[in-house]
């Protein structure tokens, strides 16, 4: 049985390892919060940035996943019982250590009852989806409800039934088994038990003409040994037929807990967004040009608002524009002026749109990029183990690296370790390598050199963090040319008592 909710053609790979500078985007973006409110079960910590930090780069993929979440957000019950039954049955194998030995008794008698307890979920499966098939509209949900419906008839089940009720052999084992030429025993064949009644013979305790029996003397271990190894030999095959049976059906219950805990996680934070009074847009995905035409890569939005802040604050925060053909996006501005805040909320944003979810704006469409990286400032390593320069270059050359064209690349007042010549220098050669090679770039920078140095260049688009008349933020981005003061007097008039 397959789920297919994260992918329309496979399922999800479980567990899977995070991808290189995914810490360090946690970190910069801020994540940790959004991860917290999505998580869907303390068992699934890794389940929401497995997805969330593994961009999707096929609109026809993030198409599947928008609509299976929309039905969600329209219904939330349904998602959230498959969730839940899926997690049930997962717990009704915690008795599977009883049989815990490793004679082919004991490990027929670990899947029997693993299947036995997992059949009544199949049942509730199979109703639950039989009734979902009906309301829901997306075509990944329909086509899964549509296999449980069909895999799991009450036909199938009640065979499956059977089939566990003769597994434990009540009226015994019956083998029969060829003899070879050498007088070898060859192969086994478990005989099917016999149907209807018993003949009167069988009931009187008298064997059919031309079957032989023998009884084992009580003293006789090397004969009970050898009897034991017959027996073993004969349940190994079925032993190992049964335990990949149930090891098939949970293996389905656990990736169905995997990827309905995704939209289960989505939902959440959906919840604690509208509570927060901030609304969603379903975004756009655009393929970016490519060969001689490509210009850079399209965003478009109206009213993006950071979502870390709207999960940490529960309040709506301050939202920002930004439309073009990009390549290079250069922001600068006032001190405390939201400037990082909007370089996180568009980091964000790409992210959610290539997860296939929501974001919290009015209007975003963007160009797909195959990762996402950041780099952004950093404290003093504790350790003392570098300086701050050298850790910034480190961390630079790992994403120059493993950048590919097409990527995304936030820098946040980066190489701000050294002075304004220096680190203009420094981060001018990489930011121009980096589009050389078809690699967005996303910059905050208090570097005035560093940001004239683009001025005038073809793709290159200026905001500026706006400061009011009288010296305050407003915590909104407009289009504007570099200056050269980031206003700090303000801050210093604001903390100090000027004589």
């Amino acid at each position: 049985m397959r789920v297919h909710l994260l992918f329309p053609d496979r399922d999800a790979v479980r567990d899977q390892p995070p991808a290189p500078g995914a810490d360090d985007l946690v970190a910069d973006l801020d994540l940790e919060p959004v991860l917290t409110v999505m998580l869907p079960d303390r068992h699934l910590e890794q389940l929401c940035p497995s997805v969330l930090l593994n961009p999707l780069t096929d609109p026809g993929q993030i198409r599947w996943r928008q609509q299976i979440l929309a039905d969600v957000l329209a219904d939330p019950s349904g998602m959230q019982r498959l969730f839940e039954l899926a997690g049930r049955a997962l717990e009704s194998q915690r008795g599977a250590w009883l049989w815990s030995g490793r004679t082919a008794d004991s490990a027929l008698a670990r899947a029997v009852h693993g299947l036995g307890a997992l059949l009544p979920f199949l049942t509730e499966l199979a109703a639950l989806a039989g009734e979902q098939l009906a309301v829901v509209h997306a075509p990944g949900l329909r086509q899964l409800h549509r296999r449980l419906v069909d895999d799991l008839d009450p036909d199938y089940l009640h065979r499956i039934r059977s089939l566990l009720g003769q597994l434990a052999f009540p009226a015994g084992l019956t083998t029969r088994a060829t003899i070879g030429t050498n007088g070898l025993l060859g192969d086994f064949e478990v005989l099917p038990p016999p149907a209807g009644r018993r003949p009167w013979w069988a009931l009187l305790g008298f064997n059919p003409r031309g079957r032989l029996q023998f009884t084992l003397g009580e003293r006789d271990e090397s004969g009970a040994r050898a009897l034991g190894a017959l027996h073993a030999d004969v349940l190994h095959e079925i032993a190992a037929v049964a335990a990949q049976a149930n090891e098939h059906v949970l293996g389905f219950f656990r990736q169905l807990r995997w990827e309905t805990g995704f939209y289960v996680g989505c939902r959440q934070l959906h919840d604690r967004l509208r509570s927060a009074g901030v609304g969603v847009c379903w975004p756009g995905a655009l393929v970016p040009r490519t060969g001689a035409e490509r210009l850079g890569a399209e965003v478009e939005t109206d009213g993006l608002v950071p979502l870390n802040l709207a999960v940490r604050s529960g309040r709506v925060p301050v939202g920002n524009d930004l439309a073009g053909t990009i390549p290079l996006l250069v922001i600068t501005g006032a001190n405390q002026g939201g400037k990082t805040t909007f370089l996180r909320s568009l980091g964000l944003a790409q992210l959610l749109l290539q997860a296939g979810m929501f974001v919290p704006a009015a209007h975003f469409r963007a160009s797909l990029a195959g990762a996402v990286h950041t780099h952004f400032r950093r404290g003093e390593d504790d350790d003392l183990r570098s300086g701050k320069l050298d850790e910034e270059l480190t961390r630079m050359s790992a994403i120059v690296d493993r950048v590919r064209p097409g990527d995304l690349v936030l820098m946040n007042e980066s190489f701000a370790a050294t002075d304004e010549v220096e680190g203009s220098w420094i981060a001018a050669d990489i930011i121009d390598a980096l589009l050389a090679h078809g690699v967005r770039v996303l910059l905050v920078t208090h570097f005035h050199a560093l940001a004239r140095h683009y001025e005038g260049r073809p793709g290159t688009c200026f905001l500026r963090a706006e400061r009011l008349p009288d010296g305050s933020r407003s915590h909104r981005l407009v289009p504007g040319v570099p200056q050269p003061t980031s206003h700090g007097m303000d801050l210093f008039d604001r903390l100090f008592v000027r004589s």
